[in-house]
């Protein structure tokens, strides 16, 4: 199963349309399809930036269904490579420590850094196609369908 980390900006930017990569990504979690890693740093971000910013009580119970999938892990690894913001390294280590190979993010600082040890920062748009095209499964009877209608 894919595995990925979820920057809090994705979590509050879900809240704002139901339609949007960040709030497919996040029902994909918690349906059990793809594993989002945090480690204590993030998972206490993610909890406080949340509760503070988002008041839709639906969403913030649909966000408890989130945190309750989030695969929890510990922090070993303690690099420095966002010098220029260190607060985004707990993003990083969840990743090398999790083993995931993507950092989902709306953070220009992370998205500027663009790959690190194997790791992958994209936004949501870019980690769901990813998704789409290499971990949904088989490609559905339709898709299959539509790619030999239009010769793809």
């Amino acid at each position: 199963m894919l595995k990925a980390v979820l920057d809090t900006n994705v979590l509050i930017n879900g809240v704002q349309d139901e339609a949007s990569y960040s709030f497919r990504i996040i029902k994909a979690v918690i349906e059990g399809k793809i594993t989002a890693v945090v480690n204590r740093q993030l998972q206490q971000e993610n909890r406080l930036k949340t509760s503070e910013l988002i008041k839709d009580q639906g969403y913030k119970e649909f966000l408890e269904n989130y945190y309750y999938k989030t695969e929890f892990i510990k922090r070993y690894s303690h690099e420095n490579v966002v010098e220029w913001d260190e607060e985004d390294n707990k993003l990083i280590a969840a990743a090398l420590d999790g083993g995931a190979k993507f950092v989902v993010t709306e953070d220009r600082d992370l998205l500027f850094l663009g790959e690190h040890k194997g790791i992958r920062m994209v936004t949501p748009q870019e980690f769901w196609r990813y998704y789409q095209e290499n971990e949904e499964g088989a490609s559905s009877d339709w898709q299959d369908w539509m790619k030999n209608l239009i010769g793809k």
